[in-house]
């Protein structure tokens, strides 16, 4: 994108591109509105409670675990954040975060993407880029590295594109306060890196001070992502994390049919398809960047939002260069008319979002809350074989004394551990061995599970309550009796 195009998309007048935005803004907000969806949530707000009361981040969570272990959480910022809000407001305070959050990233990502593209071409990113994943703006750490990922993406492309590299003393705290927030910040040195190897193989001279520029920029934001409880650590844990959660669904490499990816998909090919018809070579450093970010998007599940939230800015500048795309000019009379428009439409959205927020049951979804309240009201040593997708909401609500065999924290009950464990529930591999080690006097698992099936039906397990898809089992007199 040349200059005068990146100056005119910064001075297009307001026109139906723009309301379309907005359109696009509010349907995406409306699809997060609802109680707490992220299962993950529950034991999120426990451990910054235990942060606050333990000013520690270290051997945290043990207290509703049946085994020990020395675990610091990457996340202990946000979590003390969610803590002090939940003890403000309580689970409906957890609402408020995220839909604050929400609105946050929402602006921020479409001023950004408008102050690099024109109008209608932001629309088109703005809209492949959040519709098919809106339903992953959820109460999780994660919502702070995605509005990171915006100021990410800007630094990025301005020093990718426009030649423009931000200051060192900005970058440096920013990637600080960043990397106690969320584990996602090695993005920042990687990207940067990225960036200096691209600039060296366009083989131009003035790339070479770019490149410089954004290796420094990689150094320093490495150093600065370190600058945690954990130190040196930091730099493993996203690999540590990655090698213990192959069984979960997030984590699994993006397939192309999935509704998920399908915008990521679009956005490359609209951007690749732009190059072609051009016919004007494209630098390698831009080649460089598309193709890293797209391995990147295609490894998980997880990573289709971030790796789009990057590619945007230079999908939207490279699509503002399409002449269907450019800016139109805009008579004065109808400049006003769409500015009243925008006005009356983001004040009933915030109006309209704010009422229908309020009237969330945060918890309407939190399962399984039945069984977890029985659990709290049963006095006595709570030793509970569970499902992974019911520990968040069995460790806030199972009251004192309850022991999870697995607690949802992947990086903490580690990959073989995991592995195990769901084999147990379907019998294979030495689930007699597991049920041993545990030494269980309750279960919480799926109704229909072969595990639940042999234990009801072979080993004279109590089912006490029926929660959804879930079962309460309480052990033989003898088992529930023996001492741990």
């Amino acid at each position: 994108m040349s200059s005068d195009d990146q100056a005119t998309s910064q001075r297009a007048p307001l026109q139906l591109a723009h309301l379309a935005l907005i359109a696009v803004g509010i349907a995406t907000f409306a699809l997060t509105i609802g109680p707490i969806t992220d299962i993950d949530t529950y034991w999120h707000v426990l451990i910054g409670q235990e942060i606050l009361d333990t000013q520690t981040v270290a051997n945290l969570g043990n207290s509703w675990s049946t085994f020990d272990a020395s675990w610091q959480t990457t996340q202990w910022l946000f979590e003390v954040v969610m803590a002090g809000v939940h003890a403000a407001a309580g689970w409906a305070g957890i609402i408020w975060l995220r839909t604050a959050l929400v609105v946050v990233f929402l602006t921020a990502y479409a001023l950004m993407l408008l102050k690099r593209a024109t109008p209608a071409a932001v629309l088109i990113v703005f809209t492949l880029s959040l519709i098919p994943v809106s339903y992953l703006f959820q109460e999780r750490p994660l919502l702070a590295s995605l509005i990171a990922l915006i100021w990410l993406s800007a630094v990025a492309f301005d020093l990718l594109v426009a030649g423009h590299a931000p200051r060192w003393f900005v970058v440096v705290p920013i990637v600080i306060v960043w990397a106690n927030l969320h584990g996602m910040w090695v993005l920042a040195p990687a990207l940067f890196a990225i960036i200096a190897i691209g600039c060296v193989l366009d083989r131009s001279q003035d790339k070479r001070s770019l490149a410089f520029t954004a290796a420094k920029l990689s150094a320093l934001s490495l150093i600065a992502g370190c600058i945690t409880p954990l130190g040196l650590t930091s730099l493993v844990i996203p690999f540590q994390f990655k090698a213990a959660t192959a069984n979960i669904a997030e984590w699994q490499p993006a397939t192309v049919w999935s509704t998920i990816t399908m915008g990521f998909l679009a956005i490359i090919a609209l951007t690749v398809g732009t190059w072609i018809r051009r016919r004007e070579p494209v630098p390698w450093s831009q080649l460089l960047f598309v193709l890293a970010l797209f391995v990147f998007g295609a490894s998980a599940f997880r990573n289709v939002l971030p790796a789009t939230i990057l590619l945007a800015p230079l999908a939207a500048a490279t699509l503002s260069t399409l002449d269907p795309l450019r800016s139109r000019p805009v008579s004065p009379s109808e400049k006003k008319s769409l500015a009243i428009v925008a006005i009356g439409l983001i004040s009933v959205t915030l109006m309209g979002g704010l009422w229908l927020t309020a009237q969330v049951d945060p918890l309407a979804k939190a399962k399984p809350l039945t069984i977890a309240t029985k659990l709290s009201s049963i006095a006595g040593p709570k030793r509970v074989l569970n499902t992974y997708n019911s520990s968040g909401v069995l460790a806030a609500f199972g009251g004192k004394g309850i022991k999870l065999a697995i607690d949802g924290r992947a990086d903490r009950d580690g990959g073989p551990y995991i592995d195990r464990y769901i084999k147990a529930e379907r019998l294979e591999g030495d689930w007699q061995g597991l049920l041993t080690q545990v030494q269980p006097n309750f279960a919480v698992l799926g109704k229909d599970t072969a595990l639940t099936y042999e234990l009801t039906n072979h080993q004279q397990w109590k089912l006490l309550l029926t929660d959804q898809d879930y079962v309460l089992l309480q052990a033989p007199a003898a088992k529930t009796s023996q001492p741990k």
